[in-house]
């Protein structure tokens, strides 16, 4: 168990009506993201756009999706790390995962529906493919702010446009021998950003630079953004990524979904967030090249590790 840290995630409010690029209560949301990503690596943004009458739909829908057999799950097969199905391994025992790369586009969702009912399911693919597209527009409004903050603006949309996304369903299960609480073992994501968002059950703790660890009170509006091991190292360690784990105490069963971000190309540091105080600390990388490191490496313990500067560290 974590234990009980006085300290809380910080909360922004990004469901006001009046944030509006320019305005003050932008350019305050802006800076608290900044810092709240420089001090936590992570915080809790509220946002309710389109949500509220709709997110039953989606943990029904998640529900609906864990219960097909074991062989049909196993049908989402993805060579990448943690992209396709994962269940039934030793060392995640209390977790079932399954994705859907690229989920913002139609098709994607349409193919990955089809694979788990081919007789159709359209509700399912309806909700999987508007709920990854509400929360890439998080991702975008949260990085869109933190390059403001940061003064490169003027770089944000190729980094838009190179972005992809990987929506994951995740299901974690109070263990029924009472061996083990510990539903997903403490990591680093290897994505840009991870943006979390569950039912009411709780269970995500994210650590600290202190060590601590802090407990997530999950809400209808609330929603994790993490920052990854990619962010780190585009920002030149101005953000660290993460470290977090899920621990399932109660009976009920934890059902969650995972909007994790991707960049294509060659991605590198932007020259404004390199000086005396942040000399260089990376060179330029492949994101689809740190997912094959970050597989072919055989350390047991290498969620324990910096793989970004085991990749391309200076």
């Amino acid at each position: 168990m974590g234990s009980e840290a006085a300290q809380k995630l910080p909360i922004v409010d990004l469901s006001q009506e009046n944030l509006k690029p320019g305005s003050s209560s932008w350019q305050t949301a802006c800076n608290e993201i900044r810092l709240a990503l420089e001090e936590y690596g992570c915080f809790v943004a509220l946002y309710d756009k389109h949500l509220p009458e709709f997110r039953n739909k989606v943990f029904d829908s998640l529900e609906e999706l864990f219960d097909l057999p074991q062989e049909t799950k196993m049908k989402n097969v993805n060579p990448k790390p943690a992209h396709g199905y994962m269940g039934k391994i030793s060392a995640f025992p209390l977790h079932e995962g399954m994705g859907i790369e690229y989920a913002t586009n139609r098709g994607e969702c349409e193919k990955f529906t089809s694979l788990m009912w081919p007789q159709g399911n359209y509700q399912f693919c309806e909700v999987a493919h508007t709920y990854a597209n509400i929360v890439a527009e998080l991702q975008q409004l949260v990085m869109k702010m933190l390059f403001e903050s940061y003064g490169i603006e003027k770089l944000y949309e190729s980094q838009k446009e190179s972005t992809t996304y990987l929506l994951r369903f995740l299901k974690y299960r109070k263990s029924q021998t009472d061996t083990t609480n510990l539903a997903f073992k403490g990591h680093t994501d290897k994505s840009l950003v991870s943006i979390l968002h569950s039912n009411h059950v709780k269970g995500l703790e994210l650590r600290t630079k202190d060590g601590e660890w802090i407990h997530f009170e999950p809400s209808p509006s609330s929603f994790v953004i993490i920052a990854g091991d990619v962010c780190m190292a585009w920002s030149n360690d101005r953000i660290k990524s993460c470290y977090h784990r899920v621990i399932v105490d109660g009976p009920e069963v934890r059902y969650a979904l995972g909007l994790f971000s991707f960049l294509s190309g060659v991605i590198q540091t932007p020259e404004e967030l390199v000086d005396d105080e942040h000399p260089l600390q990376y060179k330029p990388f492949d994101h689809a090249g740190l997912l094959q490191f970050y597989l072919s490496n055989s350390d047991q313990n290498k969620g324990e590790r910096n793989m970004m500067k085991a990749y391309c560290g200076i």
